[in-house]
């Protein structure tokens, strides 16, 4: 399955079902709904759909989550709250060179996480060294870190103690921690979080994609990186508008 994930790209029939996705997500079709329409039509298999589900949205949408992101310079003097093996696991994807999708959202996103279970191993404590090493060139004047893992992760404890060890080699104030969830604990904190995560952007009310920006800095081959925003602009200048009408009149 990791192999096929690697593999993915984009071909005419996928980006017909971006299209198709995306009309009727602003037409106000439920997420799954609208998901199961363009499934059964285009014969998805499991990782084109899941594509799909983390990388389209409708316009109401993204105004609303792009209208909480904050730019790198507002983190100064701030408390960032991280989304731990959410923030990771991208950063992880991008040096291994699997695909990173920049959503029709904008924010940064794997795929291959979806298809395996989080692991905590060398490419894990690497991806950390990676995210401290790029915040501290890129926001060095962040008045604290609290990172969070979620607890039922195997050897989760034994990661955020050496998380806090290497926050305190790096200079940083901050510390981190395994909680039960994740989403709960970055939430009721005060401060701006760094998450790609859907459930948390909805709920916050100020986020940054820090996972996003460094998994870009350090993607090794950028032909793994599938820009959707741009896909659906150009996908959307070559439809015929008279055929487009045919086509979404057979789907709803």
């Amino acid at each position: 399955m990791f192999e096929v994930v690697k593999s993915f790209s984009i071909d005419d029939r996928i980006l017909d079902a971006i299209i198709d996705y995306k009309f009727l997500l602003n037409r106000g079709y439920n997420r799954a709904r609208a998901l199961r329409i363009v499934e059964e039509r285009y014969k998805l298999n499991p990782i084109e759909r899941m594509f799909l589900f983390r990388s389209v949205y409708s316009e109401r949408e993204i105004v609303e989550r792009l209208s909480k992101r904050v730019s790198l310079r507002e983190l100064k003097g701030k408390i960032l709250l991280v989304d731990g093996f959410n923030v990771l696991i991208t950063i992880q994807s991008a040096l291994d060179e699997d695909p990173l999708i920049i959503c029709d959202d904008l924010f940064v996103r794997d795929l291959s996480s979806a298809f395996r279970r989080i692991k905590i191993d060398d490419k894990m404590y690497n991806a950390l060294t990676v995210f401290l090493e790029e915040v501290k060139k890129i926001i060095p004047y962040i008045k604290e870190i609290m990172i969070f893992y979620d607890a039922p992760v195997s050897r989760s404890g034994v990661f955020a103690q050496y998380s806090r060890r290497k926050l305190n080699e790096m200079g940083f104030k901050g510390t981190a921690v395994a909680v039960k969830r994740t989403d709960r604990a970055v939430l009721d904190m005060k401060g701006i979080i760094s998450s790609s995560d859907s459930f948390i952007i909805s709920k916050a009310t100020k986020i940054v994609d820090l996972g996003g920006v460094v998994a870009l800095r350090k993607a090794g081959l950028k032909k793994n990186i599938i820009n959707v925003r741009r896909l659906i602009e150009e996908g959307l200048k070559r439809i015929d508008t008279k055929d487009f009408a045919k086509r979404i009149k057979k789907i709803i």
